[in-house]
């Protein structure tokens, strides 16, 4: 039987290894929700990482080495709402595209700038009172400033989508943006800030995995924690509290690699097994999940020409 130790250590292990997929499929649930199916997200994770990984190792400063990889994720996101939104591109060939783009490129400025240096990290952040909570102030206490920034971000997508007038229109887009058209709406306006958004939280994903790792970055260190993202929002039907739960469940599973080995039952078990059980967890989830609906236009380029001889 596993140790206290060990049970605290695995779930304070699995919540800090879901805040870069929480926070990519939170980016990729407001993409969505306009309409745009932004495969991309794997790229500008791997570009949010290599700039914050950049920055930090540079100006030793862990906010500016963040903000500056959310603002290059906010940049690519320019780019792939230009590609998806304006010139209609096919959205999953873009994006797969931008994937191997983002790969080669983070893997040459890596070579050039980075190579194998480290920078600041995230420390732990106690706070007040959750210590005297039994257990569970031992897991939470031990979490870094992303995490709880992360879950106001949950909080705050969730308003955004559904209590704004920019998210109940978003969401029209997504849906019926021939009706959105009719009732005097500019369906591309509404999709533009919905990539951009999502690619720069992709883009935070990937930094708060250089920050809470070694500081320092390595090609093609996201691993497809992208595309479990992109499986995480199908699985939590496009609801951004859903989707904290799911992507809590594939941050343990991430975090039995780590455990593992100090539990009798588990501990013959060959370390690739669990290296694997969150991309064959992301498969069973989505074919478990079957009853979940796309947004109606998800997917579907919108040209203005199109919508004026329907």
């Amino acid at each position: 039987m596993p140790t206290e130790a060990v049970v605290i250590a695995f779930f304070a292990t699995g919540l800090q290894l879901m805040v870069p997929i929480l926070l990519a499929a939170l980016g990729e649930t407001i993409s969505e929700r306009s309409g745009v199916l932004n495969v991309g997200i794997e790229g500008s994770m791997l570009i949010g990482a290599l700039i914050t990984a950049l920055v930090g190792i540079n100006t030793e400063s862990v906010t500016l080495a963040l903000v500056l990889g959310w603002v290059t994720g906010m940049g690519a996101g320019v780019v792939l709402a230009f590609l998806y939104v304006y010139r209609g591109t096919d959205q999953i060939v873009t994006g797969l595209l931008f994937n191997i783009f983002a790969l080669g490129l983070t893997g040459l400025l890596d070579d050039r700038f980075v190579g194998g240096q480290i920078g600041p990290t995230l420390s732990p952040l106690d706070v007040p009172l959750l210590g005297d909570i039994p257990k569970v102030g031992d897991v939470l206490n031990g979490q870094d400033a992303m995490f709880w920034i992360t879950l106001a971000i949950v909080v705050l997508a969730f308003y955004l989508i559904y209590r704004t007038w920019w998210g109940l229109y978003a969401r029209a887009a997504g849906e019926r943006p021939h009706a959105t058209e009719s009732g005097g709406l500019d369906v591309q306006r509404l999709r533009y800030p919905a990539v951009i958004l999502g690619n720069g939280l992709a883009a935070l994903g990937g930094g708060a995995l250089v920050m809470s790792s070694a500081g320092g970055f390595v090609p093609g260190m996201t691993e497809g924690r992208g595309f479990i993202a992109l499986g995480v929002v199908v699985v939590a039907r496009w609801n951004p509290f859903w989707a904290l739960a799911v992507s809590a469940l594939f941050g343990l599973s991430q975090a039995l690699q780590f455990v593992a080995g100090r539990v009798d039952l588990t501990e013959g078990v060959p370390s690739q097994v669990w290296l694997a059980l969150p991309y064959v967890a992301t498969v069973l989830a989505v074919l478990l999940s079957r009853g979940s609906r796309y947004p109606a236009a998800v997917g579907i380029p919108w040209r203005r020409e199109a919508a004026g001889r329907a």
